[in-house]
């Protein structure tokens, strides 16, 4: 018996690998704070080319809307387990002087995949090839001032984080000192306390835990947030051995060298070590807790409010797309605990109201991707233009230059 059972075990091991782990993370930074920077060195090769990365507002606009680029990555461990890696990108995140909308979407994106668990859920049937699209773990870059959080910075956790895992990050950490890159430090985690923000906090049952998995938890909860130095070269660091990593002046910096950055912590705590608890927590408590509150139409956990720019109306209410939360009401549906349920009709009309809100929040969704590749194709156009029109100078100016000679 004890052979079959390990037998079964291994043959389970065995799909396991072959399968593969699907994570998925989303990067959020302001631009110029090293966000695709740090996407190439977590996935080790070049995903996003940073040199396309910075947006201008177009000629028609003076705001720079946010864009969610999705890139994927297969990546494989030291166990040859493969991890299909889902990165999210948000080029043009609070690049603008009202950034309700960049909330808005990110925030409109987190909800779409928990609805679209809701739904299938919900089938008499259930789609065998479902790929699940929720966000496990948000990486939410933080620019250094020696002031704590920004507005945007405690904004940005206190609405996301009761939807995502949100991990701050100290991006660029090789522009500060020892000394103050810990002041930035205690500041930042001075004002999540202080503001109660629901970030990542590597929680555990204390009952349920061994000793080393308690040092581990208490050790990275101390380096929040993590400080991380990002670098897209690879180089010979003289010793034959090639490394990631930046040159300056005085010499030769290794972005994975655990005593000047936290990045190599970080990337085993993503991809190895708190994987399956980011996923877990994700299925868990986060979706679940959404769950319950579409169903019972409980809409406050789940509004989300923007300050004015101005700060004249801190109780403004940025409008939203429709969800299932805002659908439901107060209509109690029945999941089929209850068999006797006086009205059946009721949860029939109930589901098809979510199902059918559901389609307007996805072509709300498309139009406003088809808006954002409309404003590309414009942007490209005009480039185009430029390009030909300096052409035409140059060839021009060569020839007024020939005739002159």
């Amino acid at each position: 018996m004890s052979g079959i059972i390990e037998a079964s075990s291994a043959l389970r091991k065995r799909k396991h690998l072959k399968r593969g782990i699907n994570f998925t993370l989303m990067v959020v930074g302001q631009s110029g704070c090293g966000r695709s920077t740090l996407i190439n060195t977590l996935c080790g090769q070049q995903v996003v080319n940073t040199s396309t990365t910075v947006m201008l507002p177009t000629d028609t606009a003076t705001e720079i809307p946010v864009q969610l680029r999705e890139e994927t990555v297969e990546l494989e461990d030291e166990e040859s387990v493969k991890i299909q890696l889902n990165i999210i990108d948000t080029p043009g995140f609070a690049d603008s002087l009202d950034n309700s909308q960049s909330f808005e979407l990110i925030s409109d994106f987190i909800r779409h995949q928990y609805d679209e668990i809701l739904l299938e859920e919900s089938r008499v049937r259930r789609n065998p090839r479902f790929k699940d699209g929720r966000v496990h773990a948000c990486l939410y870059m933080i620019t250094p001032s020696g002031h704590g959080l920004k507005e945007l910075d405690i904004v940005f956790m206190r609405q996301l984080g009761v939807l995502v895992n949100v991990i701050p990050v100290i991006s660029k950490a090789d522009s500060l000192t020892l000394e103050e890159l810990k002041v930035n430090k205690t500041l930042i985690m001075e004002d999540i306390d202080k503001y109660d923000l629901p970030v990542y906090n590597f929680p555990f049952d204390e009952h349920d835990i061994s000793d080393e998995e308690y040092e581990t938890n208490m050790y990275l909860r101390s380096l929040l947030p993590f400080s991380i130095i990002g670098s897209n070269d690879v180089f010979d660091n003289g010793d034959g051995i090639m490394i990631r990593g930046r040159k300056y002046p005085w010499g030769t910096l290794d972005v994975e060298d655990a005593t000047v950055s936290d990045f190599v912590v970080l990337r085993n705590m993503l991809l190895i070590s708190h994987l399956n608890d980011l996923k877990e927590y994700t299925h868990e408590i986060l979706y679940e807790r959404y769950r319950t509150d579409a169903l019972s139409g409980d809409t406050q956990n789940n509004a989300i409010t923007y300050t004015r720019p101005d700060g004249s109306d801190p109780n403004y209410a940025s409008p939203q797309l429709p969800s299932v939360t805002r659908a439901l009401g107060n209509t109690h549906i029945d999941n089929g605990s209850n068999l006797n349920s006086p009205n059946p009709q009721d949860t029939y009309l109930a589901r098809e109201e979510q199902i059918k809100l559901e389609e307007e929040r996805l072509k709300a969704f498309e139009d406003r991707v088809q808006q954002e590749l409309q404003m590309k194709r414009q942007e490209l156009l005009q480039r185009g233009k430029r390009t030909k029109r300096n052409r035409r100078q140059i060839r021009e100016r060569s020839q007024i230059q020939s005739r002159g000679q």
